[in-house]
């Protein structure tokens, strides 16, 4: 009973294998100190000359044409632009339908409207698509070692951002644009 802290009195003391609880202020002054570390790194970063904005008053300001990632005109286009990957989704499919065997000549053809549709609406996909890669060249990003505060420190140097996204999602992009189907078609 001694080592649970329980006798039938009640609880009792916790013995000397227990470290203390930190109090309140205790972990006022851990929270602080994370967050000084982070004030640190933004001060790093502001020496090493890397172009940043905290505030997205700051991108009016400069005299490169970057787009705020919070800004209701881009917000817009990315769900019109989801809609028409939804669309893509649907549209694929039907490929498989553009062969049409004939019973008559014994042969295999193409079903020339449908095919015609298809390509079309494909196409105008592909397209929306890739005025979406040009925007992901000019979007600002959030740096990642500002995420400590709110919503932290916006890279608008434009080779910043252009090396992130040539890095990370511009050869999927790319592969997902390729017009394979309407070059098999022609």
């Amino acid at each position: 009973m001694k080592r649970c802290g329980f006798n039938i009195e009640g609880a009792t003391n916790p013995g000397p294998s227990r470290p203390p609880r930190p109090t309140a202020s205790k972990s006022i002054k851990i929270g602080m100190r994370r967050g000084s570390e982070g004030l640190i790194n933004f001060g790093q970063s502001l020496k090493t000359g890397v172009t940043r904005a905290v505030f997205s008053e700051d991108l009016k300001v400069s005299e490169k044409k970057i787009i705020d990632p919070q800004d209701k005109n881009l917000l817009v286009w990315n769900k019109f632009l989801v809609l028409s990957c939804i669309l893509a989704v649907y549209v694929d499919p039907l490929f498989f339908y553009i062969p049409v065997y004939h019973d008559k000549e014994r042969c295999l053809k193409i079903h020339k409207s449908l095919a015609h549709y298809i390509t079309t609406v494909r196409t105008i996909v592909d397209l929306f698509y890739l005025i979406r890669i040009g925007l992901q060249f000019r979007t600002a990003y959030i740096a990642p070692s500002s995420r400590v505060f709110g919503r932290g420190e916006l890279v608008i140097d434009p080779g910043q951002i252009a090396r992130r996204y040539l890095q990370r999602y511009f050869i999927v992009d790319l592969l997902s644009v390729l017009p394979l189907p309407q070059v098999l078609l022609s």
